[in-house]
Order: structure tokens, then sequence, then C-alpha cells
């Protein structure tokens, strides 16, 4: 049996989660959304597959949402979710079962995960003590996750704040995306190291003249701002002087283009 996890991730959070779950499964290879779609249908009854990836405005982001749309799947798939976010108690997970009753396919697990919030345009990041505390908890769960996927567990999808989660990942994660990225800017001490372009999962930033700009096909996922090594980067006054975040068990280099690794 060979299972395959895929994984959106920005900061660091959601591979961190993905590597702990591929080596407790063993035969595991994972692959970011980043990259391409298969060429051929995927899964089927030994081959379990998995998607891990955090919360966006209560909901999935966009990018995920289109990979699962458009990912052939066999039918009698033994899928599973992982989901990470700051605390927010919404609906991704229903809203991922949703894509994939269309297709003909439940969760047969899901779970959610508590990592340190990041979202620095809306709330300050933790403090390093109090995200390794949340890492060290969170890091039992993602175990314990792992041993009952490897069993073949049940865990089914419990749906909550379905119309709240809609409405707010909808209008605040969508409206007006084309334009949300205008707010970004460079501070004097941006080097044009060009690395802010190597993390965005979606090509979003050109290097011009040494400086970034934004190209207008923003994901919102902030991994420019996280990474950028002087902190260069702020989204208009909201971010001034507020920690940046990244997964302490993550490399820029895992980000850049997206791991992906075999047979873990």
């Amino acid at each position: 049996m060979c299972s395959t996890i895929y994984y959106f991730s920005a900061t660091g959070n959601s591979l961190s989660i993905a590597l702990q779950i591929a080596k407790g499964l063993g035969n595991c290879a994972i692959q970011s959304m980043v990259a391409e779609l298969p060429d051929e249908p995927v899964g089927g009854p030994d081959n379990p597959i998995g998607f891990v990836f955090p919360v966006f405005y209560n909901g999935l982001p966009r990018l995920v949402k289109r990979f699962v749309e458009k990912l052939v799947i066999f039918p009698k798939t033994y899928c599973f979710a992982i989901t990470n976010s700051g605390g927010t108690r919404a609906n991704p997970l229903g809203m991922l079962e949703d894509i994939l009753s269309e297709k003909g396919i439940r969760l047969s697990y899901a779970d959610e995960i508590r990592m340190p919030g990041n979202y620095i345009v809306g709330h300050e990041v933790p403090s390093s003590e109090k995200a390794q505390k949340i890492l060290d908890a969170a890091a039992g769960k993602v175990d314990k996750a792992a041993r009952a996927i490897a069993g073949g567990e049940r865990k089914p999808v419990i749906k909550k704040a379905e119309l709240w989660s809609e409405i707010t990942n909808r209008n605040f994660l969508y409206k007006n995306i084309d334009e949300w990225d205008k707010k970004f800017v460079t501070t004097s001490i941006c080097t044009g190291c060009g690395l802010c372009a190597e993390v965005c999962p979606v090509d979003n930033i050109k290097i011009i003249e040494r400086h970034p700009v934004w190209q207008h096909s923003c994901e919102r996922c902030l991994a420019c701002i996280h990474w950028c090594p002087c902190e260069a980067i702020e989204y208009g006054k909201k971010t001034i002087g507020r920690r940046r975040y990244r997964n302490p068990n993550i490399k820029a280099e895992d980000i850049k283009k997206g791991l992906t690794c075999e047979n873990i």
C-alpha cells in the first residue's frame, strides 16, 4: 500500500504536518498542490489519498479548492484531510467534503490541528515561547491522527457553521481579490534578494529593478511577508511592528517550489 499526501503551505505549518503524517504512515509520498496535477487518476482501494492545508477566512484557500476540484480520484479511495489554523472553528473540512462528494467520494478521516496563527494582517503572531508550546501540543495530535489513518480508522466530517463559513470565505477571500495585493509595500531595507518571489505559490511576484512587484493574482497566504529575511515587506500599516512567523521545522528551500518527496 502506498499513500499520497497533497499539501499547501505558506509558512510551513501544513508542510510540517504532512511530513509528520507521512513518516507515521510509511511508504508515503507528499506533493505540493502548487505542483502540476497528476496526469492520471490517483488513489484506489490500496492507495489512500490525504489533503493537508490551512484555513483561509473560515474555509478553503482558493488554490486548494481549485486543485481538489480538478483532481481525478479513483472510486473507493480512503481519503483523509487535516486542516490547521490558529483556532478558528469553521467549516473548511465540510467544504472539502462537498467537493469530493461531487466525485462520488467521501472523507474517511477528517481532523483539525491548532497551529500558531500567522495572519498578521489581522492579528499578532504568538511569541516564540507560546508558538513552541502550540507546536508541541500539535505534534502529539498529529501522531495520533497518523496512527488512526494508518489503521484505516473512520472519523467523518462534522459540518459546522456552514452558512457563516461560506459567507465569510466568499466575501473576504474572494471579494476584490484581484486588487488585494495593491497594499503590499517594501521598505528601504529591501535588498532585492528575490526570496519573496521564490516562495510565492502562484508566481504573483516579479522582481523589477531589484524590487518586488505584485501581479494581482494573490492567494493571500502571506508567504512573502513571513519569509522575507529582512522583514522589509509590509501590508499597508497593518503589519508594522508585528512579529513574523516561520515554522521552525521547515526551511525556505522547502517552500520555494513546493517540496515533493516519495517513499517517506
